[in-house]
């Protein structure tokens, strides 16, 4: 699951204003309406928009079509290009043209904050009680509830038993320490003909979130505390990044290519040894031709948190001044619903359902996916591992800087000092 936030992809007010105007919104809003559904008048059913393909969509597909055998109001489904998901959601709450619920990241709730139906109001103080504490805190944004969180998709270490073995290591214990993980590195690239570990599956972009991930552990952050300011240009923030420097150059274990999917392609193929990918990995996991295994991300050498990165999907209602109170009381109840009631999110998705009751269910804890991977996302969920990037109103501020920096580093073309010190001053004068 590449993140959704690449420049590619996402429109924030201010680019989305200044690039098309008043006069362009309002047209574009008019050929928005054409689409199927997006009047949001409840009269044909619930709008819902969400941006998931492959396994995900046909888990969310599974779900729609069993939430309408089970009740009179049907949910319209409208899934969207997952790179121009947020540019089409923008685009139509801008224009008054909102769905009646959509899916967003947490990582995005900021964006969106003015969009969005408040569901303080809405919801009593015992939903919470209804969903996992670390993964509904950290869905809240501030004043009010936007959102209902529908899962939890960390970060962990997906690693080839095949290789493990070839190399001389015991594919049933995978490293739990950085010094174990170095040394299991060490032996695939000595032993094997295979690059020993990827840490980002699909392209540039995902470094950050190895790189977050270690920052964390050692105590460091991304932003200052009012987010307007890079606080990552330390000493720590270089030496977190002269580590991913080093995996492409002096330790030998993957080569400085970055090139979109090369990680992912490599892992399916069977020629990388250890891969970084989040809970949506493991059904092209299960696929491959080879036994695979999960483990929880080691600390960082000079770390001592047992953090991982991680972002949440959400349902949330967007403001519609012609929806009725009936009408978003419907589509909130269609949200809790999909929140709460059916299991194949996790048991077909391969996600941390948010759940409290369905994380409990035998019909999740009976499966495959949660025996390889999801016990251990849960486990570290349990323990408050879960570390989530700082949301801002624009997450590509200072998402582009970094991870344009990370990957110039990380491709030895430029050193970890000199890529921290860039990715912190262009950040500071963009946000400043």
């Amino acid at each position: 699951m590449p993140n959704p936030s690449r420049r590619d992809c996402a429109v924030d007010r201010r680019k989305f204003i200044g690039a098309v105007g008043a006069a362009g919104v309002a047209g574009f809003a008019g050929c928005l309406n054409s689409l199927p559904g997006g009047d949001g008048d409840g009269e044909d059913g619930i709008e819902y928009w969400t941006l998931f393909g492959g396994g995900d969509g046909d888990a969310m597909e599974s779900m729609v079509d069993q939430y309408n055998e089970e009740h009179d109001t049907q949910i319209n489904r409208q899934r969207q290009p997952w790179d121009e998901y947020y540019d089409k959601l923008y685009t139509a709450l801008s224009g008054g043209s909102a769905p009646d619920l959509a899916i967003i990241h947490t990582s995005q709730l900021a964006a969106y904050r003015d969009h969005l139906q408040p569901l303080g109001d809405l919801i009593d103080d015992s939903t919470a009680d209804d969903y996992v504490d670390s993964i509904w805190s950290m869905t809240e944004t501030g004043d009010d509830r936007l959102a209902l969180p529908l899962d939890t998709h960390p970060a962990g270490f997906y690693y080839n038993k095949d290789i493990f073995e070839e190399a001389g290591l015991d594919p049933e214990s995978p490293p739990e320490t950085h010094e174990e993980f170095s040394e299991a590195c060490d032996a695939i690239a000595e032993n094997t003909d295979y690059n020993a570990f990827g840490p980002t599956p699909y392209g540039g972009f995902e470094l950050i979130r190895t790189y977050f991930m270690f920052l964390r552990q050692t105590g460091g952050q991304l932003l200052n505390d009012d987010n307007t300011q890079a606080a990552f240009d330390t000493d720590t923030g270089v030496e977190v990044a002269e580590y991913l420097a080093n995996v492409s150059g002096e330790w030998g274990w993957d080569s400085p290519e970055i090139s979109d999917n090369r990680w992912e392609k490599e892992f399916r193929s069977g020629q990388l040894g250890i891969i970084q990918n989040g809970t949506w990995f493991y059904g092209v996991a299960a696929d491959a031709d080879f036994e695979f295994g999960m483990f929880e991300p080691f600390v960082y050498p000079d770390g001592d948190e047992e953090y991982t990165w991680a972002d949440s999907h959400t349902i949330a209602i967007p403001r519609d001044p012609d929806r009725s109170e009936e009408e978003t009381q419907g589509a909130l109840e269609a949200a809790i619903w999909l929140t709460q009631e059916p299991d194949t999110w996790g048991t077909e998705a391969g996600h941390l359902p948010a759940s409290e009751s369905i994380l409990e269910s035998d019909e999740l804890r009976d499966t495959d996916v949660w025996k390889k991977t999801l016990s251990t996302y849960y486990e570290m969920a349990q323990n408050d591992q879960l570390a989530y990037q700082p949301r801002i109103e624009s997450m590509t501020d200072y998402q582009d800087p970094l991870w344009e920096n990370l990957a110039e580093i990380y491709s030895q073309n430029l050193s970890p000092e000199e890529g921290i010190s860039n990715a912190a001053e262009e950040i500071n004068s963009t946000l400043e």
